[in-house]
């Protein structure tokens, strides 16, 4: 377990504002475009004890997404911050770190994540994304969440727009605000819901464990294992696909924007599959428009000279070590099945995924291994430990 679940109090949230010190709602221009105006906003809702929060990113059309709005706040007193109209985001740190309010948002490793572009922290956080799974909703997602509870209908015209492009209209402030005024009462009833079935503590260590993953370092992948079914194909198909993936890769490095709005993966590979020899050959198909006869012609001059790609495989694990893995993974999903059945709880609350994962990974069989799995919690240690501790070694034959 880390550091910050050991040492760190689990925070029974309580979803209410003092009433002598309220934010006073403000009339404010429609985004919040100055250092000046940021620093404000921070004073108003510095004594909150929650607030709303939701970042948007134009990964979409960049080929690195960058932050574009921040959307903050309680009930309808909701501010949009144009993250691209204000250098200097620092004012908003003490609201957004461990320190200040509680603040409730719908899937943590995005916005930690697009926060982090701007150096910006992220803590004490409630998601209910997180929330809605381990209570057992069938679909978590946001919009689906509100409807279901507050018969509120979020617009889809809105969800795959530009927030990068400026300036933004009226109708789409309006979405980025509903994005956010519903989620400190969505918070309350899943709060509540979640005191009710003791899983408090548990959706908490999660949402602390999400935290602390969205920072790590992403898989580097080559490019062209994106393209579905290039490994399949043979080996010239294979240089000449690597070789398109990768100067799509830089032509879309060079324009902004992300790789599959130069060229899909679909096109590349029929590409390969074609084997083309000149760039007659690769301007019969649709879909290369965007891609320079520059880069076309480096590709192929590419596949020629470096052929396919090597493809690095990793030695599987002895038999014997799949075979004891495969029974602890199955010994930890039948109890899961069985506590989760027994407590009527959904199985991940019981025990995430990642957990029951790396719990069958342990390399030493002792309460000390077992604790130190990542967003596993001390209270799931205390309660299951020794059983689990018992399953792996009933699964590995040791007494």
């Amino acid at each position: 377990m880390s550091a910050s679940e050991r040492s760190e109090p689990v925070r029974l949230f309580c979803f209410r504002l003092r009433r002598a010190t309220a934010p006073t709602v403000l009339h404010r221009a429609p985004m919040i475009q100055s250092r000046q105006a940021l620093v404000a906003l921070v004073a108003e809702l510095r004594d909150a004890e929650l607030v709303g929060l939701d970042a948007e990113g134009d990964g979409l059309y960049r080929y690195r997404s960058r932050l574009c709005t921040l959307q903050i706040g309680v009930g309808d007193d909701v501010a949009v911050v144009d993250t691209l109209a204000i250098d200097d985001l620092s004012p908003l740190a003490p609201l957004l770190g461990e320190d200040g309010p509680v603040k409730v948002v719908h899937d943590v490793s995005f916005d930690r994540k697009m926060l982090a572009t701007r150096d910006l922290p992220l803590g004490n956080v409630f998601d209910t994304s997180v929330a809605a799974r381990f209570l057992g909703e069938t679909n978590t997602g946001l919009a689906a969440l509100l409807e279901s509870r507050f018969g509120v209908k979020l617009h889809k015209k809105y969800q795959k727009a530009d927030w990068g492009e400026r300036p933004l209209d009226q109708p789409q402030l309006d979405y980025l605000v509903s994005d956010v005024k519903h989620l400190p009462a969505l918070a309350k009833q899943l709060e509540s819901r979640a005191v009710e079935l003791d899983l408090l503590d548990e959706i908490h260590v999660e949402t602390r464990y999400a935290l602390e993953r969205a920072l790590e370092p992403e898989a580097v992948f080559q490019p062209w294992t994106r393209v579905k079914g290039a490994r399949e194909l043979s080996g010239s198909g294979q240089a000449i696909v690597k070789a398109l993936a990768d100067a799509r890769e830089r032509v879309a490095r060079e324009a902004d924007v992300p790789p599959f709005r130069i060229a899909s993966n679909r096109v590349l590979f029929e590409a390969a599959r074609r084997r083309p020899k000149r760039l007659r050959d690769l301007r019969k198909l649709r879909g290369l428009s965007d891609m320079p006869d520059g880069a076309l012609r480096d590709a192929l001059a590419a596949a020629r000279r470096d052929g396919p790609p090597t493809i690095e495989k990793k030695p599987a694990p002895p038999a014997e070590r799949r075979a004891e893995r495969k029974a602890r993974e199955k010994a930890l999903m039948a109890w899961r099945k069985a506590e989760a059945a027994a407590r009527e709880i959904n199985m991940q609350a019981v025990l995430p995924g990642h957990c029951l994962r790396d719990l069958a990974g342990v390399s030493t069989l002792d309460l000390a291994a077992i604790g130190a799995v990542p967003g596993l919690g001390e209270k799931r240690l205390a309660r299951h430990g020794a059983t689990w501790l018992g399953l792996l070694r009933g699964a590995d034959g040791v007494s």
